[in-house]
C-alpha cells in the first residue's frame, strides 16, 4: 500500500525477483506505471544512505555515460528505516560481459 499510495499507481505487484546485499535487501514489482525495484533497510541512518544514492544515481544518470537505475524517491518504511525506489533495471544478461569489465 506504501508504493501505491507514494507514487500514485493503480496496483503494484511483486515480480518474484528479489536480491540482498550486506546493506539492504530488494525486490522489484509491477506497476500500471512501469517495473520498479524498491531497496529496504530497516536502519534509522537509511534515509540518510538512501538519499546520498539517490544524489549520486542522479549525478550519474545527467553524464549519460553509463546505464544507471533513474531514482525515484525515498520514502519512510512503515516499521522504521527506509526505502529506496528506483527504475527496474534488468541485470541477468550481463554475464557475458564480466570479463570486459
Amino acid at each position: 500500500e506504501l508504493l501505491k499510495r507514494e507514487l500514485g499507481c493503480g496496483f503494484v505487484r511483486a515480480t518474484g525477483h528479489s536480491g540482498g546485499g550486506c546493506i539492504s535487501q530488494g525486490r522489484s514489482y509491477d506497476t500500471d506505471q512501469g517495473r520498479v525495484f524498491v531497496k529496504v533497510n530497516p536502519k534509522a541512518e537509511a534515509r540518510r544512505m538512501f538519499e546520498g544514492e539517490m544524489a549520486s544515481l542522479t549525478a550519474i544518470l545527467k553524464t549519460n555515460t553509463v546505464k544507471v537505475p533513474k531514482p525515484i524517491k525515498v520514502l519512510d518504511a512503515p516499521g522504521g528505516g527506509s526505502v529506496l525506489v528506483m527504475e527496474h533495471l534488468d541485470m541477468r544478461h550481463l554475464s557475458s560481459c564480466c570479463p570486459l569489465i
